[in-house]
């Protein structure tokens, strides 16, 4: 959901461009789904999405958001769930990036993986040696099992909350708050025949991608606004 790759045009040519920059910001976070759904509705949006983040993190936003939310029977929530075998690790003098969000604490398993450079070598192992001493498909399952009933458990406290998987299912559940429990976005973008025209290069949704994805959800979020 954060809109990886988005990257506003008129900073291709900085020196150190990337989607992070502070001043890519306002046009990532426009041009992401999210903030189209919120441009289809004309309502704000708050994006609570990290890139690299795991099922962890994203459970742990939305624990801040509704601390910090005055109001949180007034928003509708949606939940992108990522891959079950991602893991995050709170780290309380976390200090990534100059204009990193309060709630972001974390180092993520996904950037150790991938080889990020600038995490500090007692993470990294760390990181390492719980990969090698618990990671198995036991654990993606009950990771991915909390993650789902906890959102489906949090539907009173809103005004509406609805999830999906952005990549392929670790099983199959049978929720009402959860689309398309045996599909994926990932999935459904691999079966489009012009799907070379909704994808960056590094296979996150481009800007097509992202308009894609929020018709495929204004829908399903009007089928949930009328049944409340």
């Amino acid at each position: 959901m954060w809109g990886d790759e988005l990257l506003d045009p008129v900073l291709v040519d900085h020196p150190r461009a990337h989607p992070v920059l502070v001043e890519n910001t306002k046009y990532r976070e426009s041009h992401c789904f999210l903030g189209l759904l919120g441009q289809h509705y004309g309502v704000p949006t708050e994006n609570f999405g990290i890139a690299g983040g795991s099922l962890q993190s994203t459970v742990w936003n939305y624990l801040w958001w509704l601390e910090h939310e005055p109001t949180p029977q007034d928003c509708f929530v949606l939940i992108a769930l990522t891959s079950a075998d991602r893991h995050s690790f709170y780290n309380p003098n976390h200090q990534q990036y100059a204009n990193d969000p309060p709630w972001h604490q974390y180092i993520h398993s996904a950037w150790v993986h991938s080889g990020a450079g600038n995490i500090k070598t007692e993470w990294v192992d760390m990181v390492k040696k719980h990969m090698v001493l618990t990671d198995c498909e036991k654990l993606f399952d009950l990771n991915y099992t909390q993650t789902v009933l906890f959102f489906d458990g949090q539907i009173q406290d809103t005004a509406g909350i609805l999830q999906f998987n952005s990549m392929s299912p670790q099983k199959r559940m049978q929720r009402s708050s959860l689309l398309w429990p045996d599909l994926g976005l990932q999935l459904m973008f691999s079966k489009l025949p012009h799907r070379q025209h909704l994808l960056a290069p590094g296979g996150h949704p481009n800007v097509a991608g992202h308009d894609w994805i929020a018709k495929l959800l204004i829908p399903e979020i009007d089928r949930v606004i009328l049944a409340e």
